[in-house]
């Protein structure tokens, strides 16, 4: 999992799992066992947790050739709704993130959730993003292929309030590590807030506020990091187009290439515009 790049907390959460199994059952263990096992834990844990703990076992007993682990079903989980972020969401968190006790911990926090919001970037590359990351002049975020999911750089830009707020903050700063917004100092300012929002909210909030603005999905998806198709770039008029035609460019290149490519409709390019002037405005 570490070769594959998954993230370190999930490697963690991943590991404990596996570990409590192995010793519940001495490392020693037949089928029987297992469901007994698991049982006890639908007794004690979320189906959530339980589902992704049968998961790792099935995973590790198939890495083992264990002859039955298809055997192992997995539990269902209960059908909620999704979470729905708006912009009201966003201020209230904001709001709450104010009357943080510590004047650092306030400015770093709202800095690192306008950014996030307005970027789309993943809680995992924010923690590892460095200041030398960040141009606040032109408002850009390039995020190294060292810590995306994906191991490819991308280029992804915020908001004026984003930039004012990693102004105030970078102003005050005082850096204790290369990593400005590291996951334990935003766990503990999360964890003073009432807010039910966490870090990798923010994320879900810049996707779904860029469809609520009329982004086209191409460019969302280039934006976040999600692996594209062709058949994302819908021109709103006209016919497809072909992305393996900009296969040889880089991420601002293809943003470039289909914001001025003839037959892309202009109203593409302000859809962008916007997004990136986005205020936390209704």
């Amino acid at each position: 999992m570490a070769i594959k790049g998954v993230s370190g907390g999930h490697l963690r959460d991943t590991s404990k799992r596996l570990y409590d199994f192995a010793e519940w059952c001495s490392y020693r263990f037949n089928l029987s066992d297992i469901k007994i096992y698991i049982n006890e834990l639908k007794r004690e844990y979320s189906p959530e947790y339980v589902r992704k703990a049968v998961l790792d076992i099935r995973r590790l007993l198939k890495h083992l050739n264990y002859p039955l682990a298809d055997e192992i079903q997995l539990p269902k989980t209960p059908k909620r709704r999704k979470l729905v972020v708006k912009v009201k969401d966003i201020k209230k968190l904001l709001s709450e993130v104010q009357d943080l006790p510590v004047r650092s911990m306030v400015l770093r926090t709202r800095a690192a959730v306008l950014l996030a919001a307005t970027s789309g970037i993943r809680a995992e590359e924010l923690y590892r993003l460095k200041a030398e990351n960040i141009d606040l002049e032109n408002r850009t975020i390039r995020i190294p292929a060292e810590i995306t999911k994906d191991y490819e750089e991308r280029v992804t830009f915020i908001s004026i309030e984003a930039q004012e707020a990693l102004k105030a903050f970078f102003e005050s700063y005082k850096p204790k590590s290369v990593y400005p917004f590291t996951e334990s100092t935003l766990r503990k300012s999360f964890g003073k807030v009432n807010s039910p929002l966490r870090m990798k909210h923010m994320r879900k909030f810049f996707s779904q506020q860029s469809d609520r603005l009329g982004m086209p999905t191409a460019v969302k998806k280039i934006l976040m990091g999600h692996v594209i198709g062709d058949e994302d770039f819908v021109i709103v008029r006209g016919g497809d187009v072909d992305l393996r035609h900009y296969d040889f460019q880089d991420e601002e290149e293809q943003l470039v290439g289909l914001l001025l490519k003839p037959k892309f409709d202009n109203s593409i390019y302000r859809h962008l515009m916007r997004l990136i002037r986005m205020t936390l405005k209704e």
